[in-house]
C-alpha cells in the first residue's frame, strides 16, 4: 500500500511531466515555421532606428485624473503582421516600476494606414502625479525582430 502511493504521489507527476515536455518541446521544434531565436531581446537582430515609430496625439504633459491617449504611425516594409506592447513606467521612485502593459496582438501593419492598435484604441488612466516612461515596441510574427521606442510622460 506504502509503495503504490509513493509511486502515485512522488514518481508518477515527474514521469508525466517529462514526457509531456519532451512532446511539446519534438511538437514546437518539429514545426517548421518556428524558429527558435534566444537573442530576441536586445541581440544583433534587435532595430531600435529612428523615426519609424510615431506616437500620434501623444503629450508630454496630461493631468492627473485623465487618460492618456494616442495612436501610433509606423512605417517598416519589413514588417508585416506581429504583437504591439505598450508599457508604462512609473520612474518617480528611485526604481522603476511598471505600472501598466498592454499588448496587441496580431496587428497586421500595412493594412489600414499603418495605424495602430488595429481596430482598437490605446487608452490608460493615470491618476497619480509624477514621472513616466511609455515604451512601446513591436515585434514580427516570429519575435525575430523589433522595434521600440521610449517617450517621457509628465503628470501634474
Amino acid at each position: 500500500m506504502v509503495k503504490a502511493s509513493v509511486f502515485v504521489i512522488y514518481i508518477l507527476p515527474i514521469v508525466l511531466s517529462v514526457s509531456l515536455g519532451t512532446a511539446v518541446m519534438a511538437e514546437t521544434l518539429g514545426s517548421s515555421d518556428r524558429e527558435l531565436n534566444f537573442l530576441q531581446f536586445g541581440g544583433k537582430e534587435s532595430l531600435n532606428p529612428k523615426n519609424e515609430i510615431n506616437l500620434i496625439g501623444f503629450n508630454s504633459e496630461i493631468e492627473q485624473n485623465s487618460n492618456l491617449e494616442f495612436r501610433i504611425n509606423f512605417s517598416n516594409s519589413d514588417f508585416n503582421c506581429g504583437d504591439l506592447y505598450i508599457t508604462i513606467y512609473d520612474v518617480s521612485t528611485s526604481e522603476k516600476q511598471v505600472l501598466t502593459q498592454s499588448g496587441f496582438l496580431k496587428q497586421c501593419f500595412t493594412q489600414n494606414n499603418d495605424i495602430l492598435p488595429v481596430g482598437d484604441n490605446f487608452s490608460e488612466l493615470i491618476t497619480k502625479s509624477g514621472t513616466y516612461e511609455i515604451h512601446v515596441e513591436i515585434f514580427d510574427e516570429k519575435y525575430s525582430k523589433n522595434i521600440s521606442m521610449t517617450k517621457s510622460l509628465r503628470v501634474n
